[in-house]
């Protein structure tokens, strides 16, 4: 969507041109906005504020005219002369700036600043391929069992997860640019019941250094030990954080949970008796391209090892009391 108007101002206080990226007198200054800001958000009325009275502006609203779209993108396909972002990403700020792009945001007290921020790590930004043309829409598409997943999250979760997806796509560039996963799954008997565990680790297309991209630890009460459990917990990470779609590498530690994956990749899930197999056969069937291998003992075993004990111990808020028969349910009818 783009909304172009004359500002009009009655004391205004003139945008700084220091910048060699800035809009010349009398032409029109192309103002993107993030889609973490609105026409009517703090951000945009400060920046409206401080334009001179005679400047025409347009404005580009990603929401609307490229919906989910990549920072790499934002950097290296809508930003140059005659262009400013307003967006209240800390860090995309910062690597606008370090690109020599103008980009406004607020500080701590709400000011309208178009320097760097200090206090802001940001990683150097990822060139964008060469040769890909401008999309309307780079959401995610539609998954049946990540819907399934998602109902049972409550809004304070739901945001956790598309910080954190958003924080691993700006990393790597894009979505597009993630090549790989590995997953560790793990598990412990204890009193109350049993822990889960997973390491996510991502890889990708684009120069960087693969990260630890997840990790998590659910406590199951209750019942007796069930193998599926420990899978459904870790491969529902990957549809959560919308990586179902990238080649999947899952190494598991606890034998019966390997076995029950190895003979679930080989047969239909309407053969699986149990619920949780049921549910666990659904999940692993929908991913793209999975393979599945024993965890060897070596730095990422004992990590995980070392972790599910400790956490025996000692519990903390890392480990998440998760409701299994709610999950199950919900998959039924994916």
């Amino acid at each position: 969507m783009r909304i172009a108007f004359w500002r009009k101002n009655e004391n205004p206080a003139p945008v700084s041109t220091e910048n060699t990226n800035g809009p010349t007198k009398g032409a029109v200054l192309r103002v993107v906005l993030d889609e973490c800001v609105g026409l009517d958000s703090l951000l945009a009325r400060q920046f409206q504020r401080s334009l001179r009275p005679d400047q025409a502006v347009e404005f580009v609203l990603l929401a609307a005219a490229h919906r989910a779209i990549p920072d790499a993108e934002i950097l290296g396909k809508l930003l140059g002369s005659g262009t400013v972002l307003l967006t209240s990403d800390r860090v995309l700020h910062n690597q606008a700036c370090d690109l020599g792009l103008l980009s406004c945001t607020l500080n701590t007290r709400g000011e309208l600043i178009r320097t760097k921020l200090p206090d802001v790590r940001a990683t150097v930004a990822i060139p964008v391929r060469g040769g890909e043309v401008l999309k309307t829409d780079y959401a995610h598409g539609p998954n049946s069992i990540a819907s399934a997943l998602k109902a049972g999250l409550d809004e304070r979760a739901f945001k956790k997860y598309r910080t954190r997806r958003r924080r691993i796509r700006s990393y790597f560039g894009s979505e597009s640019n993630i090549s790989q996963v590995a997953l560790t799954v793990g598990a412990k008997v204890v009193h109350e019941g049993h822990i889960s565990g997973f390491f996510l680790a991502a890889a990708g297309y684009s120069g960087v250094k693969g990260i630890r991209a997840s990790e998590g630890y659910a406590l199951a009460t209750g019942g007796e030990w069930d193998p599926a459990l420990c899978l459904i917990h870790a491969l529902q990470e990957l549809y959560l954080l919308q990586l179902e779609t990238v080649c999947i590498d899952l190494y598991i530690i606890p034998s019966d949970s390997l076995a029950l994956c190895r003979q679930l990749q080989s047969e239909p899930a309407t053969a699986c008796d149990r619920p949780s197999a049921r549910a666990l056969s659904k999940v692993l069937h929908a991913l793209t391209s999975a393979r599945v291998f024993p965890c060897v003992k070596g730095p990422v075993f004992d990590g995980m090892e070392h972790k599910l004990n400790q956490l025996a111990r000692t519990p903390n808020n890392e480990l998440v009391p998760v409701d299994f028969g709610r999950v199950i349910e919900s998959l039924k009818h994916c």
